[in-house]
């Protein structure tokens, strides 16, 4: 039987970001719903699950059960083998269990208020003057003031309101393995146009024996081989045999990153966040830290609407002012940096390790590097390297 709701804000899709974003508005008494497709909150797992101490103490998140392992240097290895390392002993990322991260967000929501629909999707999806008027696969009716796009890459929602496309979508595959032989503290990254055209690779131990981990690759579209292919190339390949030679797959995942910010992200009564505003870091392919940043400002413009009651685009322009001038300068940053990475060769890509692995070089990568803002370690890099300059001009002019 069909039924009728009213909410003040109707938040499509119940992932991290979906998640907090419901959080903040219901702790703040809007009345949200969140709809999410899928059973099981956290599932299917589609994420390699690497993120910095920023994401624990910028959004009050306890690390406790969600850790299961800390990261303090990472190995980078070049299609002929060199390998440059960078770190230390203090920890610069965390291996987390999404599952139990998108879990406990979730819930969150849920005391503050939210109401969660699962194995639910937002079929219909139609805006008049007074509100946005949502049909569910199970036949429910909901109207809402504001309805918010955290529905992933592929975002529904992004599509039914005519908004910009990412510029660019990597595709992913990855796999838990056990029995591996790893550093537990280091991560172990592979770059190349033969192992990963257009991204890279990863082994990320996910405990502190290194008995156990995430493998997986990301290439862009134009890759001449199927993502399956380059996946099994990947278990074949010498630069990965002593760390996986008796490792065995427990479970697969696979997925797809959005890069490119979107230039527009808000409309009448519609706003995107994360993946479907394509909020990712195009250096890395991290979503979380950007997309809960970019979370908080939506939830802040979106409540000031409700208690105006002004849901025009130019009042909600001020969430994308705010996310722009704050991590959206850094995504932007990041593109241009991938311009210079995917236009590399092998060769190249040799060429800069080797030079990297200078004592110097190496310090000044592991006091600067910071995942969440590698713009940061330009300038250190470039007073070390000024060669450097001269790679940036080639490949971008």
């Amino acid at each position: 039987m069909e039924s009728s709701s009213y909410y003040e804000v109707a938040v499509i899709g119940a992932g991290p970001v979906g998640s907090y974003v419901a959080k903040t508005l219901a702790e703040q008494q809007v009345s949200v719903v969140l709809i999410e497709q899928h059973k099981t909150i956290g599932c299917p797992v589609n994420c390699a699950g690497l993120v910095s101490k920023r994401v624990f103490e910028t959004f009050q998140i306890p690390p406790d059960d969600i850790v299961q392992n800390t990261i303090t240097t990472a190995h980078i290895h070049s299609p002929s083998g060199h390998k440059l390392c960078i770190g230390g002993d203090k920890p610069h990322a965390y291996r987390i269990d999404r599952s139990i991260f998108d879990r406990y967000l979730s819930n969150k929501a849920q005391k503050k208020g939210a109401e969660l629909l699962l194995s639910e999707k937002a079929i219909s999806l139609q805006r008049d003057p007074q509100r946005v008027n949502i049909e569910t696969s199970k036949g429910r009716h909901i109207q809402a003031e504001i309805v918010i796009g955290a529905d992933g890459p592929y975002s529904r929602v992004r599509d039914i309101f005519g908004f910009p496309q990412p510029k660019e979508f990597l595709r992913g595959i990855g796999a838990q393995l056990v029995d591996t032989n790893l550093d537990g503290s280091s991560v172990e990254i592979f770059i190349g146009n033969r192992i990963a055209p257009g991204f890279f690779a990863w082994l990320i131990p996910t405990n502190e024996k290194g008995t156990a981990a995430h493998i997986g690759l990301c290439v862009h579209k134009q890759s001449e081989q199927s993502l399956k292919t380059y996946f099994k190339q990947l278990f074949n390949d010498t630069s990965l045999s002593s760390f996986i030679s008796d490792a065995t797959i427990s479970y697969q995942t696979g997925g797809v990153i959005p890069l490119g910010p979107l230039k527009q992200i808000v409309d009448e009564r519609v706003v995107l966040v994360g993946d479907a505003a394509a909020q990712v870091k195009p250096t890395s392919g991290g979503g979380i830290y950007p997309g809960l940043l970019c979370a908080r400002y939506c939830a802040q413009t979106v409540r000031e609407a409700i208690q105006e009651q002004r849901y025009t685009t130019e009042f909600l322009q001020k969430y994308q002012d705010e996310c722009r001038q704050d991590i959206g300068k850094e995504l932007s940053k990041g593109m241009y940096f991938r311009k210079i990475f995917t236009g590399l060769s092998d060769q190249q890509f040799d060429r800069y390790i080797k030079r990297f692995q200078q004592k110097n070089i190496q310090e000044t990568i592991t006091e600067y590097g910071d995942i969440d803002y590698p713009s940061r370690l330009v300038k250190p890099l470039l007073k070390k390297t000024p060669s450097l300059l001269r790679l940036v001009s080639h490949l971008v002019t």
